[in-house]
C-alpha cells in the first residue's frame, strides 16, 4: 500500500475506484459541490512513459457520477476507442457530458453524450463526430452544451434533450503548408450560455455570441508564434475576463477582456510571464476576474503562480514550487483556495495539493502512486474532485471541519 493510502488524510471525505487500469482523465463538480463526474480514458503514450498494452485501447469505457458523500449515482459504460477524454457538469448540477474518442475502425469517430442527471445514465445526447472531443462546457442551467472536436459544436436543449443537428461554428485554415487538419482545444461558455470562447490548434483564439443556439457575432485573435495551439482557457461567468494559455516555449498567459476583443481588432488587455521557462499547461480566473491561477512546467517539477488583474495590468500575488510537472490548477469562485494536480510520467507518482489564495501557503497535499491530471474546487469552495491515472477519483474538503450539509 502507498504510503499516503496507509494512514487517515482528514481533508480526504472520499475515494472511488473506477474501471482501472484506464486513467481518470477528467473530472468536473457542480457550484455547490453537491455533484462530481467522471471518464475514463486510455492512450498508448511514447516513451518515457511506461508501456501500456495498445489492445487496452479498445475496451470498455465510463461516465461516472456521485453525489457529495461518494454515492454512485450512475455509470455509462460503453465500448470504445480510448474513451472519455474531457467531462462537464453544469453549475447547477443538474446537466452532465462526457466526450472523448469512440470508435477506430472502419474510421475514427469522436463522441459527445449529454446526461439528466437525476435520471442517468439514460442519453440525453448520443452524438457522433469526425474528431476526438477534447473540450465540454455546460452553461450554468444546463441549457447549452458546447464541445470542441474538429469544430466547436453548439447543442441547444430541445424538449429535455440537446439537438442532433448543432451550429458549427466554422474554424480558421490550417496554415500554409500544413498537414494536420486545424480542431478546437478548449471551449468555455458563459454561465447564462450567451457567450463561447475557444482556441484551436493552430493559436487562434475565438469569442462568440450565442443567439438561442445559433453562433452571431465571431471575434478571432490569432498570434500562432506566441500560443501555438491552445489548450487552456477559462473565462469568468459573465464573459468580461478570459485567460489563455497555449503549447510551445511559451511562459506566457494572456488576459483578454470582451472589450479587447470586441471593440476595434482583437487584441489581449494583458500579459504575464512565468519565470519557469516550460509552457503554461493550465489557467483558472475568478468570478470577477481579479485574479487568475497558473501552472507551468520547470525540469521535472514546475509551479504555481497566483497573479492579480488590475484591469489589465498583470502581477504576481505569490509563486509556489510543485513537486513534479504540475497539469492543472483550479480556484473557487472568489480565489480562496487554488488547487493542483501534478505527476508526469504514468507510473510515476503525483500528488493534489491546495493553497491558501491569498498567501500561497500549502494548505495540504495528498500524494498518490501515479500521476494526477484533474483537480477541481467547486465555486462555493466547499469540495474539491480529483483523477489519477491510477483509476481513482478523490473527493476532498479545503478543511477537516467541512461540511455539506
Amino acid at each position: 500500500m502507498y504510503a499516503a493510502e496507509a494512514q487517515p488524510f482528514s481533508f480526504l471525505k472520499w475515494e472511488a475506484q473506477t474501471n482501472s487500469p484506464f486513467y481518470v482523465n477528467s473530472t468536473a463538480i457542480s457550484a455547490d459541490g453537491r455533484r462530481v463526474v467522471a471518464g475514463t480514458f486510455y492512450h498508448v503514450y511514447k516513451p518515457p512513459m511506461a508501456e501500456p498494452a495498445p489492445a487496452l485501447e479498445s475496451n470498455q469505457f465510463g461516465t461516472y457520477c456521485y453525489d457529495g458523500d461518494g454515492m454512485p449515482l450512475w455509470a455509462d459504460m460503453f465500448e470504445g476507442y480510448e474513451g472519455v477524454y474531457s467531462v462537464a457538469i453544469s453549475g447547477e448540477g443538474n446537466v452532465a457530458a462526457s466526450g472523448g474518442w469512440f470508435s477506430k475502425t472502419p474510421t475514427l469517430q469522436g463522441f459527445v453524450r449529454a446526461y439528466d442527471v437525476a435520471n442517468g445514465p439514460d442519453n440525453i445526447l448520443d452524438f457522433r463526430l469526425g474528431e476526438r472531443v477534447n473540450g465540454l462546457a455546460l452553461s450554468s442551467d444546463g441549457s447549452f452544451l458546447v464541445a470542441a472536436a474538429d469544430d466547436v459544436y453548439l447543442f441547444p436543449q430541445e424538449g429535455g434533450v440537446f439537438s442532433e443537428n448543432p451550429a458549427k461554428l466554422g474554424l480558421a485554415s490550417p496554415p500554409a503548408g500544413s498537414k494536420i487538419p486545424n480542431s478546437a482545444q478548449a471551449v468555455a461558455i458563459t454561465s447564462d450560455g450567451s457567450w463561447i470562447l475557444a482556441g484551436d490548434y493552430y493559436g487562434n483564439l475565438y469569442l462568440v455570441e450565442n443567439h438561442s443556439g445559433v453562433f452571431g457575432n465571431k471575434y478571432v485573435w490569432s498570434d500562432t508564434s506566441a500560443l501555438t495551439t491552445i489548450h487552456a482557457i477559462a473565462m469568468t461567468p459573465d464573459g468580461q475576463w478570459f485567460a489563455v494559455a497555449g503549447g510551445g516555449p511559451s511562459s506566457t498567459v494572456y488576459l483578454f477582456s470582451q472589450t479587447s476583443m470586441t471593440l476595434g481588432p482583437p487584441t489581449y488587455a494583458g500579459m504575464y510571464t512565468l519565470d519557469t521557462g516550460g509552457r503554461v499547461g493550465w489557467v483558472a480566473i475568478t468570478d470577477d476576474g481579479g485574479m487568475l491561477s497558473a501552472v507551468s512546467n520547470k525540469g521535472k517539477a514546475g509551479a504555481v503562480v497566483a497573479i492579480k488583474n488590475d484591469w489589465g495590468t498583470l502581477s504576481k500575488i505569490w509563486e509556489q514550487p510543485t513537486l513534479h510537472n504540475p497539469n492543472s490548477t483550479s480556484m473557487d469562485a472568489s480565489g480562496k483556495f487554488v488547487a493542483v494536480a501534478d505527476g508526469y510520467p504514468d507510473g510515476f507518482p503525483g500528488s493534489f495539493s491546495l493553497y491558501d489564495g491569498a498567501t500561497g501557503d500549502q494548505m495540504w497535499s495528498y500524494p498518490t502512486p501515479n500521476m494526477n491530471w484533474p483537480m477541481f474546487v467547486s465555486a462555493d469552495g466547499s469540495g474539491i474532485v480529483g483523477g489519477t491515472d491510477g483509476g481513482a477519483v478523490y473527493y476532498f474538503t479545503p478543511h477537516t471541519d467541512s461540511k455539506i450539509e
